[in-house]
């Protein structure tokens, strides 16, 4: 994901007719947006998995566990639940990708993945501590 996202950081510099005009940004920015997004819902997955949760259909609702769950504050999750959406658009439904939604993405949506690796490595941290003690 931080590859990704490093990425994508350096693509900000594009204006939205620079990406429109040019497939190859306008390519790398989508296929950027879609595995930071693939990678934040494989790690809830696994989180998910190992809590023995599988209560799920679809990335939305992994999203909407990991805020029922803990590992990350109910608002939070809220306002990232519609990138699983966009992530299936992205793969998809890619002939109807509106150009502007990717660039609002890409200009303001950026730090929540940051904040998510935060608050899974917060959530993680308070496992390891839990976990029983070896001598």
């Amino acid at each position: 994901m931080e590859s990704a996202v490093q990425t994508l950081y350096k693509l900000k510099r594009y204006s939205i007719e620079e990406i429109e005009s040019d497939r190859e940004i306008l390519w790398a920015v989508e296929r950027g947006l879609q595995v930071a997004i693939q990678n934040l819902v494989d790690i809830g997955s696994h989180i998910l998995s190992a809590e023995a949760v599988n209560d799920y259909e679809d990335y939305t609702e992994i999203i909407d566990r990991l805020g029922d769950r803990g590992v990350l504050p109910k608002d939070f999750a809220a306002s990232i639940r519609g990138m699983a959406g966009f992530r299936n658009i992205l793969v998809h439904e890619y002939l109807r990708i509106d150009l502007e939604e990717v660039y609002r993405m890409l200009h303001e949506r950026l730090d929540d993945f940051s904040r998510f690796v935060g608050f899974v490595r917060i959530y993680l941290s308070g496992k390891v501590s839990e976990a029983p003690q070896t001598e």
